[in-house]
């Protein structure tokens, strides 16, 4: 009856601000240098990250047909938090998933181009207008389309941009030319020649 429809509603609102609550603890540990006080600064093997992270984030894209895949991963390591550069991935994949149409594609690769590794996540989505791409990384910002029904706190390239600043990488959001919907680009930071060698 409606009590039973209240109830899931309820846990349901429960549940998203359990959720809300996790990402805004977690933006403001980035924000405020927390996680770099304490977090373990090693090698980062990229590769391995990026199998990691599509194996997690592979139930949410079949539930919603989604073919996730990598099509190309070169192998590179950075220096860093492997906790928090998972966060980062898997913030975008996440996006990515959310606001590709069912059945829809979404590409990781990996570039280890010139020791400045590049991760690239594309959809065949929506994409995000040009003169909106930097709005993007405010808190709380949606896509303002009718694809606004995209579960989500608004906080994912918020705090994706968190990490990378930590992690010195830059963030970028553009046109995916192979997919057509948004291409997130993450170039880290150049690893140093010896870099994790004592």
């Amino acid at each position: 009856g409606s009590r039973e429809v209240a109830i899931t509603r309820l846990q349901g609102g429960i549940e998203r601000a359990i959720h809300l609550v996790g990402q805004l603890l977690l933006l403001a540990r980035q924000e405020s240098g927390e996680s770099s006080g304490g977090a373990p600064q090693g090698t980062v093997p990229l590769h391995d990250l990026v199998a990691q992270s599509i194996a997690s984030a592979l139930p949410q894209a079949q539930a919603r047909g989604v073919d996730l895949g990598v099509a190309q991963a070169d192998e590179a390591s950075v220096l860093g938090d492997a906790g928090a550069l998972r966060i980062l991935l898997g913030n975008l994949i996440d996006n990515a998933i959310k606001y590709a149409p069912r059945g829809g594609q979404v590409d990781v690769s990996l570039f280890a181009s010139g020791g400045a590794p590049l991760l690239v996540v594309e959809d065949n989505g929506p994409g995000i207008p040009q003169a909106e791409r930097e709005r993007a990384f405010d808190r709380f910002y949606r896509l303002a389309d009718g694809n606004a029904t995209a579960e989500g706190s608004g906080l994912g390239l918020a705090i994706v941009r968190a990490i990378a600043q930590k992690h010195g990488a830059q963030v970028e959001l553009g046109q995916s030319e192979r997919l057509g919907g948004l291409r997130a680009n993450v170039r880290m930071a150049p690893v140093a020649a010896g870099a994790g060698k004592p």
